[in-house]
């Protein structure tokens, strides 16, 4: 009996090792068959090359449509729009427009609607009150086309048109414009006192007289539309776009206006007239001063504003 149990044990046995034999011989077998099933599903699913489209072919080969390559649009300056304020004071050289914010400023703080002003007197120049401290009146004395109304608004137009037009001609060499206008602003201050000492002056409330004339600004201007009338003697000015005269005369033109309008004639006019043709007799005639050192900007000046560009010629001023 014991002989029979080691035998079914022993018989038992190798039933299993005869199992686990036959495993291990048919495992390379489906493996193999496993992997040819997935090539044949991997070849079976791409596309026959008989049945690719005709791009992917010449693709294949070549010659197919090439993809271009995104273009990408870079922002530049030229691109940005500006506000139509912005577009319009940036569109004047730096020192007309300069002029011209400082022509304002001095208006308004002398405005008299307004709770705190400065009276006009202030603002003239006058060597007593200049010598006790009152520096500023070298500036506004320059700067004071009249107190707030239609005669100062067209007298800062007429000067942003000319004070443009004269600029321009600097081509963006705005140190020596400025320095121009510093040489013309000095010959006016010893013009008026020349005035002064013939007896023309402004009388104050306390009965005084200021001697001369007591705001520049005005024989400014017309010193600056004198020398480019000079400086472009065959441009013709149009007259309220009826009619058009040479830019030589066009300066007596607007004195003799002046006067049919009732005005008289004005020392303003005549003052800048006389200081425009002084300079521009030195600087562009005489053979000695025309060549000199004097009508160049120093260095500290040319430092300070230096060339801008975008301006250059000569531009046109149409009289309204």
């Amino acid at each position: 009996m014991a002989f029979s149990a080691w035998t079914g044990g022993f018989g038992a046995g190798m039933r299993r090792l005869a199992l686990l034999s036959a495993m291990i011989a048919t495992m390379p077998s489906s493996c193999g068959a496993l992997h040819a099933d997935g090539l044949s599903q991997r070849i079976s699913s791409a596309p026959s090359i008989a049945m690719r489209p005709s791009q992917e072919l010449l693709r294949l080969r070549g010659a197919g449509p090439k993809k271009t390559p995104l273009k990408v649009k870079v922002a530049t300056l030229k691109d940005t729009k500006k506000n139509p304020v912005e577009e319009w004071w940036f569109g004047y050289p730096c020192v007309t427009r300069w002029w011209f914010a400082l022509c304002c400023i001095t208006t308004l703080i002398s405005w008299d609607k307004l709770p705190v002003n400065l009276p006009a007197q202030a603002l003239t120049i006058y060597w007593p009150a200049i010598l006790r401290g009152g520096v500023w009146r070298l500036l506004t004395t320059f700067t004071y086309f009249g107190s707030v109304g239609h005669n100062m608004l067209m007298e800062a137009v007429f000067m942003l048109n000319y004070s443009k037009s004269m600029e321009t001609t600097y081509n963006g060499v705005r140190a020596k414009y400025m320095w121009h206008l510093i040489i013309n602003c000095a010959a006016l201050m010893v013009l008026n006192s020349i005035v002064g000492l013939l007896g023309i002056g402004m009388d104050q409330e306390d009965g005084t007289k200021i001697p001369g004339i007591p705001f520049l600004a005005q024989p400014l201007l017309y010193s600056i539309v004198w020398i480019w009338a000079r400086q472009n003697p065959e441009t013709r000015m149009s007259v309220f776009g009826f009619f058009s005269v040479p830019a030589v005369y066009f300066p007596w033109f607007l004195l003799g206006y002046h006067c049919l309008m009732g005005g008289g004639l004005n020392i303003f006019y005549l003052m800048g007239f006389v200081v425009g043709h002084i300079f521009h007799f030195l600087h562009a005639l005489h053979p000695t001063t025309k060549d000199s050192g004097l009508f160049e900007p120093p260095k500290w000046l040319a430092d300070l504003m230096p060339v801008e560009k975008g301006f250059s010629g000569t531009v046109g001023v149409e009289v309204e």
